[in-house]
Order: C-alpha cells, then structure tokens, then sequence
C-alpha cells in the first residue's frame, strides 16, 4: 500500500514538472535580456487620410514625377510625416488603396523605457471585378496618410488580402519584406541623399 501511495506522490510531482515546463518566466511576444524580459508594446498612430492636392509642394512634385511607379514611401515634410502607398498606372479605372491602420510597436525593457519602433502600415487595394465595366482611361491610384510630428521609426506595410488575412508588402524580388525609412525631400521634390 506504502509503494501506491509514493508512487502517485512521485507521479504527481512528475507530472507538476512537465505541465509547467522549465520556462524563463517570459510570455508570448516577449524574450529576456541581461536586464530582465523584453515585451513589445502596441499602440495605434492617429492620421488623416489626404488627397494629394493637399500634401505639401515638394510631397506633391515627388508623386508627380513618380506616379507611374507602384511604391510605398514615408516622407517628412512641414514638421509632418506622410505615408505615401501608390500602385502605379492603370489602365481602367476601379482600382483603389486604403490605408486601414498604423500601429507602433516599440520594444520596452527595465533598461531603456522605450526602444526602436516598427509603424506597421495595414493597407488595403481593391481591384475592379471580372467581367465589370470599367472606364478605359490612364488612372493613378495612391493614397496619402498625414501624421502629426515627424516620426523617426522604420515603416513596415502589409498588405490585407481579401479574407481578412494580412500579407507582407513585397519590395525585394526574393519576397522578403524590407522596412521604408522615411527620407526628406527638395524643394523640387527629390529625395535628399
């Protein structure tokens, strides 16, 4: 009877030990440093969707030279930071973009209160349907985020697909998503090196 009972004792402890695992302490989205665990923090970035008719000059001289391309920019312009997201010509008219969301996500440690940021852009493109009837006419879609305060932080776009999912903007040719620093503009709208 002794030898049932230590050994459920001994089970239980074995099976306490594997349900809560030899884990640092650390939940999901975060990981430890020499200083203590490191979490990221969200928060959502305020902005104003804007025509480019009301972007500032230069803002205004860059899209015009470069409306043909399919393109994500950020810019700093007038103590602002613009979110440029642009598909290049088409040739009917019923394509759009939308910009959804921004949120910041900046990563906190008990060292620094808060580090480097990542603005994830959340987008979204509608394309005319088969078989619609669409003007044949040369269209430009873009569209032009303004934020208050010039934000120093990597631009990260995804692009959302049509069942609600997200799928990562492709600015490299091997499909891997690169992060859009914002750049600073002339005052005939050329990108200042």
């Amino acid at each position: 009877m002794e030898r049932h009972v230590l050994f459920n004792v001994l089970l239980m402890i074995l099976l306490t030990l594997s349900l809560t695992g030899c884990g640092s302490g650390t939940t999901e989205g975060e990981t430890m440093s020499e200083e203590g665990p490191i979490a990221r923090e969200k928060t959502e970035l305020s902005f104003r969707t804007i025509e480019a008719d009301d972007a500032p000059e230069r803002v205004q001289k860059w899209i015009e030279k470069n409306r043909n391309e399919e393109t994500k920019k950020v810019f700093h312009a007038d103590g602002k930071t613009y979110v440029v997201i642009m598909l290049g010509q088409k040739s009917t008219g019923g394509y759009a973009v939308k910009i959804d969301e921004m949120q910041l996500e900046k990563i906190v440690s008990p060292a620094s209160k808060a580090g480097e940021g990542t603005v994830n852009v959340t987008y979204k493109v509608v394309e005319p349907q088969k078989g619609s009837v669409n003007i044949q006419v040369l269209t430009y879609p873009m569209a032009i985020a303004e934020i208050d305060g010039v934000r120093n932080y990597t631009f990260q776009f995804s692009q959302q697909a049509k069942g609600d999912g997200l799928k990562k903007s492709q600015n490299q040719s091997d499909g891997e998503s690169e992060g859009v620093q914002p750049e600073e503009l002339t005052s005939e709208g050329k990108i200042t090196e």
